[in-house]
């Protein structure tokens, strides 16, 4: 029989085993051999690590993984190591646990609990950052606030804003940074993260200059122009990486570079729309501030628009006194703003009526008895368009 002494001892041993916790469980690295997408039956290797206990009574360590929170189905001794290999399958949340134990069998409290998220793809990466040092650029980025555990990040580059013409989706493992010499230019990044399910959304741009001019030089970028009848909408990004100009100057001339038709400041928003001219013309923006003027921007070339290409396949329906005629828009060109209807006793002639119907495709009129000659012009701020097809319409 064991003395009550012996039994309090056996009974302190077990309670300070119990109590000696299993330092700092860290979050899952996933090793992967394939990108490929999981079959039904396919594991990852989930990496597990944490710290030595530093106690004399540690004899080894076990690992719990279960579905659910604080419930474990399975455990896996890995004696004295500090890291374990999990093999789990895709589609699923796991929540791990590691716990010391003694040579006599006594199990320490449980670590705190890592979750393994292989049931979707990561969200985006968080607090992306770039910093510039000479001709060197440093990327650093944040984990996924939510979403699935992270397999790698893969990152993209490019010279202009969403583009990745350098970089597409270049895997970087689970680094949280990552740094490279650069040529001059101006480049924009993002970072996408990544498991066995997917990839998640990309992270928010960011934008950075190495070498080249000072930053009052650097001009705007990204200039387009989109079309609304004969009027450009011109738009632009304001410099990357410096504080935004008080005011841009749109200039414009007949040859790449040449400014001879002018140069106006517009303001300090970064559109302008411009009634452009029949003709072509080489147009790119500069920013000024307390610095200067800046460098130009891009350059693009408008093709300024005339009047309207004609009206497409005009026929005529005859329902009683009533005609109806259909045409098409132009094919190509100036988009048309409204089309005249020409009607006449014989071929090619306006002397019955000429009538603006409007932005319309189609109208439909009672008619006098006859034979009229018809046909339709397409109109624009700039005039009007050769007639379409003619048509001989009898009632």
């Amino acid at each position: 029989m064991l003395s009550n002494t012996h039994l309090s001892s056996i009974l302190e041993a077990a309670r300070r085993h119990r109590r000696t916790l299993v330092g700092g469980l860290v979050a899952a690295t996933l090793l992967l051999s394939s990108a490929a997408a999981p079959s039904a039956f396919a594991q990852i290797r989930v990496n597990m690590a944490w710290d030595q206990n530093v106690d004399s009574s540690t004899a080894g360590y076990k690992v719990f993984v279960g579905t659910e929170p604080g419930n474990p189905l399975a455990n896996i001794d890995v004696g004295r190591a500090t890291s374990a290999a999990l093999p789990l399958a895709p589609g699923g949340i796991y929540y791990v646990t590691v716990r010391a134990y003694t040579v006599e069998g006594w199990l320490s409290a449980p670590s705190p609990e890592a979750e393994v998220n292989l049931a979707a793809p990561p969200s985006a990466p968080s607090s992306f950052s770039a910093g510039v040092n000479g001709a060197t650029a440093s990327l650093a980025w944040a984990p996924p606030a939510s979403g699935g555990s992270i397999v790698n990040y893969y990152l993209s580059v490019g010279t202009a804003p969403g583009a990745a013409n350098l970089l597409n989706g270049y895997g970087v493992g689970g680094a949280l940074s990552i740094a490279g010499e650069l040529p001059p230019g101006i480049y924009f990044a993002r970072m996408n993260a990544a498991n066995l399910v997917g990839v998640g959304p990309a992270s928010s741009e960011v934008s950075f200059r190495i070498g080249g001019a000072s930053e009052s030089r650097v001009g705007p970028f990204g200039l387009v122009a989109t079309w609304s009848g004969v009027n450009a909408q011109l738009s632009w990004s304001p410099p990357p990486g410096i504080a935004a100009p008080s005011s841009y100057i749109v200039e414009a001339g007949t040859a790449a570079g040449v400014t001879n038709i002018g140069s106006f400041n517009v303001g300090a928003a970064t559109g302008y729309v411009v009634d452009v001219p029949a003709g072509t013309y080489f147009v790119r923006v500069r920013g000024v501030s307390a610095a200067g003027v800046s460098d130009p921007s891009n350059e693009i070339v408008l093709q300024g628009r005339g009047a309207p290409d004609p009206a497409r396949n005009l026929s005529a329906t005859v329902a009683g006194d009533l005609v109806t005629l259909k045409w098409k828009a132009p094919a190509a060109g100036a988009a048309a703003t409204s089309y005249m209807l020409e009607a006449g006793s014989g071929p090619g002639l306006a002397d019955l009526a000429a009538i603006d119907l409007g932005n319309v495709l189609a109208v439909t009129a009672p008619i006098p008895p006859g034979a009229y000659y018809v046909r339709v012009r397409a109109l624009n701020q700039r005039g009007a368009s050769a007639p379409s097809n003619e048509i001989v319409v009898r009632r």
